[in-house]
């Protein structure tokens, strides 16, 4: 059972029907293409309902939820007596810490995802703006984006740069500034504390004040309702994008030499560099009919040296194996390889960050955290402050849940 679509599934059915060649008695299916919200609903319903799938999609956010409830297996057992290829040492360590939950794995990760700036060259260039390096503070970006947005003569249609305000990547932002939002065993808050008052009063000065960041509505709005930022770029509407590193071989195919691209690294905030990192897994869930067979797909999948470069090509993406990086990047005709590593893969590596995905996450991110901050995205209330002091009353009693 997967979110995934079907030109992701392309990349899997590939490797789920050389698996199963194994096994020519077995038929495999997977229901793909399910709604992301709806997916989860549905995986929770179907496992705890005693019908559980063989295999699951998982993804950090949502691992803890799932393990603190018992849905799904360990998989400590399989992977002492079966290890597969590089585990754990040449996978990353915050992948592999990604699925843990009270001290035992329940997913193996198969990808990296990483935070970066993409870059529209011609339009920094016009401006007479130099591309960001990593030495950059936010206040040099954010003194960027105003030079960006006049030299773009389109107040409300065009803007200097577009930083993440969802809760998952906006943490770096917050983090750079020294705040966060829990951290701890003992689940401690800090959403009313400097940095973190500071890091999203960043965020809301650039959409309101200087007018240099689109918001959530408009970048909407400007997508036909999509809110899909890497064809908000392409189209030319934002000089600086924030995204991830699979971004490079959308934005390749949708820019179409419009103008020239590049990328960039995270700038830094007085507490430092902080690159958002995030990712998937695969995991059994409780009760699976075939959890032995299950295990052994997992292992083929994701550690066989022989399919990782195939999953990495086909992903347009980092695999969780450090050591098949470059199978990753894109080829030279589109972009320079060097930069493109040294900003996502070395400085992510270097720099890695998330939140910490308590059990509740998932469902604060949704009642708590989405319902009051887009009260400041869209400009109903301009109290940063108050607002933080809002989302800490609302989140102790979710911490309950841990």
């Amino acid at each position: 059972m997967t979110w995934e679509g079907k030109q992701e599934m392309e990349k899997w059915n590939l490797h789920i029907s050389n698996f199963f060649k194994k096994y020519p008695d077995m038929k495999p299916s997977v229901d793909y293409g399910i709604d992301w919200d709806t997916y989860w609903t549905k995986l929770q319903t179907t496992v705890a309902g005693g019908a559980p799938p063989d295999m699951a999609w998982m993804h950090d956010t949502r691992v803890h939820l799932f393990a603190s409830q018992g849905l799904l297996e360990p998989l400590d057992d399989y992977l002492k007596s079966d290890v597969p290829q590089g585990w754990p040492g040449e996978f990353f360590p915050s992948q592999v810490q990604g699925f843990q939950y009270d001290g035992k794995q329940y997913g193996f990760p198969y990808d990296w995802a990483t935070s970066g700036l993409y870059i529209n060259l011609d339009w920094l260039e016009d401006a007479g703006v130099d591309v960001p390096t990593e030495e950059w503070t936010y206040d040099q970006l954010i003194q960027a984006a105003v030079k960006l947005t006049e030299h773009a003569g389109k107040s409300g249609k065009a803007w200097g740069v577009s930083l993440p305000t969802d809760s998952g990547f906006a943490h770096q932002v917050i983090k750079a500034y020294g705040g966060d939002y829990v951290t701890g065993d003992d689940l401690t808050m800090h959403f009313t504390e400097p940095g973190t008052v500071n890091g999203f009063q960043l965020l809301y000065d650039a959409i309101w004040k200087l007018h240099v960041m689109p918001n959530p509505d408009q970048i909407k709005a400007a997508t036909g309702g999509t809110g899909d930022t890497v064809a908000f770029f392409s189209s030319g509407k934002v000089a600086i994008l924030h995204s991830l590193n699979d971004a490079a071989f959308a934005v390749d195919e949708l820019v179409k030499g419009k103008f020239r691209w590049t990328v960039a690294p995270m700038p830094t905030g007085p507490a430092g560099r902080f690159q958002g990192v995030g990712g998937s897994a695969f995991s059994i869930p409780k009760g699976s009919p075939h959890p032995d067979l299950t295990y052994k797909f997992i292992k083929y999948t994701l550690s066989d040296p022989a399919n990782l470069p195939v999953t990495a090509k086909m992903g347009s993406m980092f695999v969780s194996n450090t050591k098949y990086a470059q199978y990753g990047v894109p080829d030279k005709k589109v972009l320079d390889p060097d930069v493109y590593t040294h900003t996502f893969f070395d400085l992510g590596k270097a720099n890695s960050d998330r939140p910490l995905y308590w059990p509740a996450y998932g469902r604060w991110d949704q009642s708590v955290y989405n319902k009051n901050m887009d009260n400041l995205w869209s400009n109903q209330t301009s109290d940063v402050a108050k607002t933080l002091a809002q989302v800490q009353t609302e989140t102790e009693p979710l911490l309950q849940m841990h």
